[in-house]
């Protein structure tokens, strides 16, 4: 009986604690300082992958290709692309935490964007290079330190890292 009562506590406190981890929020107001909300609309920078695909905007839910990350990527047409914020939810996942937005971009897939990380890379708009004074592309040194990191989190594969790292360095 003992065991009965803790193994239900155990699982009660599990539940309330993986809540806490990942709430569903109305609203959350970002680096940029545009507080967003879920049913506004967001604006899709540029993809900051070496092919123009956007890293932090990929594939939700089961349409994902599991054997491939890379196929989960949003492409983009070429104009910016503009998507409506479907949910919100705050994360907190074996270290890794963030905000992750849903988000609708007229396909019958949704996707999910790690908000920070699509702020920071300037795959959301407005973003902390625009508007500094600084173009993108100008600096080789930033973008090198940018497609290492895109490199140490697992995006690039090792031949996509050298190839780009060769590009940025001979110019």
């Amino acid at each position: 009986m003992k065991n009965l009562i803790f193994a239900t506590l155990f699982f009660t406190v599990s539940i309330l604690t993986a809540q806490k981890k990942n709430q569903k929020l109305d609203s959350y107001t970002a680096s940029n300082s545009v507080t967003y909300k879920v049913g506004d609309e967001v604006e899709l920078g540029n993809g900051s992958s070496h092919d123009g695909s956007f890293v932090y905007v990929t594939v939700a839910g089961i349409a994902q290709d599991v054997n491939d990350p890379a196929n989960n990527r949003f492409r983009s047409t070429g104009a910016r692309a503009v998507g409506k914020i479907k949910r919100i939810r705050d994360y907190n996942y074996r270290g890794m935490q963030g905000v992750h937005f849903y988000i609708g971009l007229g396909e019958a897939t949704n996707y999910m964007m790690n908000v920070e990380r699509a702020i920071e890379n300037c795959e959301v708009v407005p973003c902390p290079e625009e508007g500094s004074g600084k173009s993108q592309g100008t600096d080789k040194y930033d973008q090198l330190a940018k497609l290492k990191k895109l490199y140490d989190e697992g995006v690039l594969t090792d031949k996509e890292y050298e190839a780009e790292k060769k590009k940025l360095l001979e110019q």
